[in-house]
């Protein structure tokens, strides 16, 4: 009897620190209270309802079984567990966004004072140890790895399910294993799993869409998670062989192919094939953020960038054998870009002149050339038009790369071209059987060639749009005319879905509330899933102007950012912009003297024309950017985010 007694009491302990409960989760989530005023059924009070249902939860150790599923002793090892500060900005209640998780680790068996330090400090806050969804749809397990030299000593790894750029849960990795687990409420979205170093600087990252599903009884099998080295930007320029040598890729009408997809790091230390080839080509020059940072190699990547970032890449040849390039990348964009001689260029002009029997007003005006890829290959029998401008025909490339007046579609290369156009900016749609499958735009400067790829996909995605108050998160009705849709999106409560087959580019959506506030433009990264567009009053922006006495110049537009919870610097890639006309705001709108974590910032009087916003974190300088086609007195709003 008293060895039995025995037992039972050191059972208790035991039960204490490795109970199903807490290795079910292994997370634990700190939550600050909300306040939410709106009585209604709206995003923000959904959210709030969430939270109290979250905070009237009780710590309990031994309730609940575990559906993990582990070959593992729990006794044998010291698992870490992620304790994560939920922070919600206000602008992004009513568009689901990440809840911005800064994340501390402790050990298993420290877990209760690391807890009472953390409400130490803040004795409003309040302690789940459960971060299962409140409605759990099933387990989801894979395999899980790093590759390409990422490191995990003294670095943070998380595993989180989003939707519509939101986090809904946090997973559980088992690097010994070799595979993760997270609970989740519906199989929608992306598993994204990130490295990041104590700083918070990322230095690995994956993302898988959460498709075909297998189930495994009690769990259902998901994607292979292999976190690499982030990606970022590069120019990735087509490169000849030699200087003036013979290119075994080169076509006979002047084009050089593009090649090389090495991405290597902006210190140039790239393969030795790859640093052959740059000398023998030492005369082509490829920069990025509108020729602020020039690459030590042309085909280097810009790292430390968010991953929905675009920049202005400029490409040209100080030898002049190639025109100069201007094309708008954006992060992890593989398409190559060609080069192409200033003999074809020209030659083509004269040519396509002669045929039409006109006459170029300026000899030196822009040329627009794109390519269709459907699928991944060259899409063959695709129009394209600039909208808006019907005037303008485009020209089609024959199978030998010539111009072809007589062909009304693209040809198995699926080039186009667009000729004598003014500097401006232009949205080029591409369609099959008048509809929409594709749309880019395109930056058209004196003495450069613009050029992009239409990346296209048969099978169409989904995308959420929802309208809101940027600053109380109510949902409003507006009216969305996307670029790349025939039809105006009209959203019901805040809400709509339409279907894209894009997969690439920047896209700007023209926005008509249907209540009191104003007209603006959004533009995004146009391969999200979701489009969440904060509605703004002309008084708000007016009286933020009024207070600090700017007047409106000519000839110039207003750029609004919104960014999320984290310090950060704001700049306009511009020589002549002046810094006085940026004004800072806080999450409920509010005027601010600096610029506030979780709020944003107005750049007025910004000069028309393609222009470049970068948001750099201070604590990482980690740089989310957006190229923003600035019109004479309109309003652009972007989010800064990832």
């Amino acid at each position: 009897m008293s060895s039995f007694i025995s037992a039972i009491i050191l059972t208790i302990p035991i039960l204490f620190l490795f109970s199903s409960r807490l290795e079910k989760s292994r997370i634990v989530t700190v939550s600050r209270p909300l306040v939410i005023t709106q009585a209604r059924k709206t995003p923000a009070f959904i959210l709030y309802q969430q939270a109290q249902m979250q905070n009237n939860k009780k710590i309990d150790l031994a309730a609940d079984p575990s559906t993990f599923i582990s070959t593992e002793s729990l006794g044998t090892r010291i698992e870490p567990i992620v304790i994560a500060e939920m922070r919600l900005a206000q602008h992004e209640i009513g568009a689901p966004r990440d809840f911005g998780f800064q994340v501390a680790t402790y050990q298993k068996q420290n877990i209760q004072p690391a807890l009472a330090a953390v409400i130490s400090e803040n004795a409003q806050l309040s302690v789940q140890l459960n971060s299962s969804p409140l409605k759990k749809w099933g387990t989801v397990r894979g395999k899980f790895e790093v590759k390409d030299g990422v490191g995990i000593v003294d670095h943070i790894v998380e595993i989180k399910r989003i939707e519509e750029g939101q986090v809904r849960e946090l997973g559980r990795v088992d690097l010994q294993a070799g595979s993760y687990s997270i609970d989740i409420e519906t199989p929608q979205g992306v598993l994204i799993a990130q490295v990041k170093d104590k700083s918070g600087l990322l230095i690995g990252e994956d993302e898988q869409r959460m498709i075909n599903l297998q189930s495994h009884g009690s769990y259902f099998e998901g994607p292979f998670i292999r976190v690499g080295k982030p990606v970022g930007i590069a120019a990735n320029t087509g490169l000849p062989s030699s200087q003036g040598g013979t290119n075994p890729g080169r076509s006979s009408a002047g084009i050089d192919s593009a090649k090389g997809t090495y991405a290597g790091n902006t210190r140039g230390k790239g393969k030795p094939q790859d640093q052959a080839v740059n000398q023998q080509n030492s005369s082509i020059v490829a920069s990025l953020f509108s020729k602020q940072h020039q690459l030590e190699n042309p085909q280097d990547q810009f790292q430390n960038v968010s991953k929905n970032s675009s920049t202005i890449s400029i490409v040209e040849d100080q030898k002049k054998i190639h025109e100069s390039i201007i094309t708008i990348r954006q992060t992890a964009d593989i398409s190559e870009t060609p080069l192409f001689t200033k003999k074809w260029v020209q030659g083509a002009k004269t040519f396509i002149a002669d045929q039409m029997k006109i006459e170029f007003k300026n000899k030196n005006s822009s040329v627009l050339i794109g390519k269709i890829l459907r699928d991944g290959v060259p899409g063959t029998g695709v129009k394209v038009q600039i909208e808006n401008q019907p005037g303008l025909s485009a020209i089609y490339l024959d199978q030998f790369m010539i111009p072809s007046l007589k062909q009304e579609s693209t040809s198995e290369n699926g080039y186009f071209m667009f000729v004598g156009l003014e500097p401006d900016s232009y949205s080029v749609a591409a369609l099959i059987e008048n509809k929409i499958i594709g749309q880019q735009i395109f930056i058209a400067e004196e003495g450069y060639v613009a050029y992009q790829h239409i990346v296209s996909v048969t099978n169409p995605r989904s995308v959420v749009v929802r309208s809101f108050d940027a600053f109380t998160g109510e949902p409003q009705d507006a009216d969305v005319i996307i670029p790349d849709y025939s039809d105006i999106i009209e959203t019901t409560a805040g809400s709509a879905i339409y279907k894209t087959h894009n997969q690439l580019g920047i896209a700007n959506y023209i926005v008509r509330p249907k209540q009191n506030y104003m007209p603006t433009n959004y533009i995004q990264d146009s391969r999200k899933d979701h489009l969440h567009i904060p509605l703004i009053t002309e008084d708000w922006l007016s009286s933020l102007q009024s207070q600090l006495q700017i007047n409106d110049q000519p000839d110039t537009g207003t750029v609004v950012g919104f960014v999320p919870d984290f310090d950060f610097d704001i700049y306009l890639i511009s020589e002549v912009y002046d810094t006085k006309q940026v004004v800072y705001f806080s999450a409920n709108g509010t005027i601010s003297a600096t610029a506030v974590a979780g709020g944003g910032f107005v750049l007025f009087n910004v000069p028309r024309g393609a222009q470049e916003v970068v948001v750099q974190e201070k604590k990482t300088e980690r740089i989310f950017s957006q190229v923003h086609l600035i019109k004479a007195n309109q309003t652009s709003i972007s989010h800064f985010n990832e």
